[in-house]
């Protein structure tokens, strides 16, 4: 296989940015049979329009594959089955009783494990890593197959020029066929969950439950009041809920060997390659929610625009950006899911990135510097600095359904092109970022 491969490094530059190696990711929605109110809005339709047009996270390659929509069964624990069981009050229960409820609101983790369960199943059933592979080597039925689509995302901007020569040894070949490994390596395939509701019936459930255990725990009566203020301040409008199980491809040296014993000459051997169980490894699971106001010109004041659309709009504005803080926190918390940024100005110092990906005035960056490394044969990147946000220079790159609101946005944020950092003389054009956080990496468990 060494001898037919194409191998090209490329340093080029797209569109003027500078062109980086990325993780790859596929995305599919996952629907689920839920008890819902009698008295319930349907926004099923909103949420599928959400969906269809949700902008594709652009710091990842869109690895998109056949198998796009799943079904998940009627999962038990869900919080609106809670609400439908309740809904004519909690009558005799015991403290115990109330506080496992309260667990259940607040992290449900015996609904996680069943979507978790469910989509591990559906990973190996529907071939999902054959079909990644099959888009990763560009896989005929015949066995044929290609290394364009590698070449074309084994693109780096290193500031080492000897990397440029290291295709004309047997170590630069390697070094680039550990390049082709990680790239498979970081691929990604999300489940994603999402419900969108009233607040009233939710806010009213949690603040009678609040109260009935705070006349149980606490005499002075703060509970109580507490419970009152939270309804107050949480009952009017709608919430949107995403609910995301990331798993990434297991791409280990015995997994690699399995596969590459698949090739038959300038071929792969189709019946080997699909007799075999390529297994994923679970990254973690992401819970949040967004909440909006329904009221008049409540989604003109949400953006900042006189005059802006419907309900139906707001709904799929919520809905979108939901999505996106589900994504940004994936990102926080799981290192091995987060990417690389480029560096696309210098003066001043901006990044591609912003509120969006959940940056802050306090965000911290690792500034990276692709390198050649002569003892391994492959090209890492090395920390060579830390780099701090400008404060008020977060650049606002959230959805907005309108034109007007993202001139409003941009002209109120000042900073259209990427979130500005603060000068640092370290900092060039090719090269990358990457969010520093203190959280630990994800929970690992095979699908086999």
């Amino acid at each position: 296989m060494m001898l037919i491969l194409s191998i090209t490094v490329l340093f080029a530059q797209q569109n003027g940015l500078p062109k980086y190696q990325r993780s790859s990711l596929h995305m599919i929605l996952l629907n689920t049979d839920e008890p819902t109110m009698d008295d319930a809005i349907d926004f099923s339709a909103d949420i599928s329009d959400a969906w269809q047009t949700y902008p594709f996270p652009d710091k990842y390659d869109q690895h998109k594959i056949a198998f796009k929509e799943a079904y998940g069964g009627k999962p038990k624990g869900s919080f609106m089955e809670l609400l439908k069981k309740y809904k004519d009050g909690f009558g005799k229960l015991s403290l115990g009783e109330l506080k496992e409820i309260s667990q259940t609101i607040s992290n449900n983790k015996k609904y996680n494990q069943q979507l978790i369960d469910t989509t591990t199943v559906m990973l190996r059933e529907q071939k999902v890593g054959q079909q990644l592979l099959t888009k990763w080597f560009d896989i005929k039925p015949d066995g044929s197959y290609s290394m364009d689509l590698l070449n074309q995302r084994s693109a780096y901007n290193a500031s080492q020029s000897d990397v440029a020569s290291a295709t004309a040894t047997v170590m630069g070949v390697q070094a680039i066929m550990d390049k082709y490994d990680q790239l498979v390596g970081n691929t990604f395939v999300s489940f994603s969950k999402l419900a969108f509701y009233e607040n009233e019936p939710i806010a009213s459930f949690i603040r009678n439950l609040a109260v009935l255990i705070g006349q149980m725990v606490d005499p002075t009566g703060a509970a109580v009041t507490a419970a009152e203020l939270a309804y107050t301040a949480t009952h009017e409008g709608y919430s949107a809920y995403t609910t995301t199980v990331l798993y990434r491809l297991l791409w280990n040296d015995s997994i690699q060997a399995v596969f590459y014993q698949c090739f038959d000459g300038d071929k792969i051997n189709m019946q080997k390659f699909n007799a075999v169980d390529f297994p994923f490894e679970m990254v973690g699971v992401q819970k949040t929610s967004s909440t909006t106001v329904d009221a008049k010109g409540g989604f003109a004041n949400l953006i900042g625009v006189k005059g802006a659309k419907p309900k139906d709009e707001l709904v799929k504005q919520t809905i979108i950006r939901n999505l996106d803080k589900t994504f940004a926190a994936l990102q926080y918390n799981y290192d091995e899911f987060k990417p690389l940024v480029p560096i696309i100005s210098t003066e001043p110092l901006l990044i591609d990135a912003g509120m969006k990906e959940s940056i802050d005035d306090k965000s911290q960056f690792e500034l990276l510097e692709a390198q050649y490394n002569e003892k391994t044969g492959t090209i890492d990147y090395t920390s060579v600095g830390v780099l701090k946000v400008a404060k008020g220079k977060v650049w606002d790159n959230r959805y907005c359904l309108t034109d007007e609101a993202k001139a409003a946005a941009e002209k109120n944020n000042g900073t259209v092109q990427g979130t500005e950092l603060v000068a640092n003389k370290n900092a060039s054009l090719g090269m990358v970022v990457r969010l520093l956080t203190k959280k630990k990496g994800g929970k690992k468990v095979k699908t086999k």
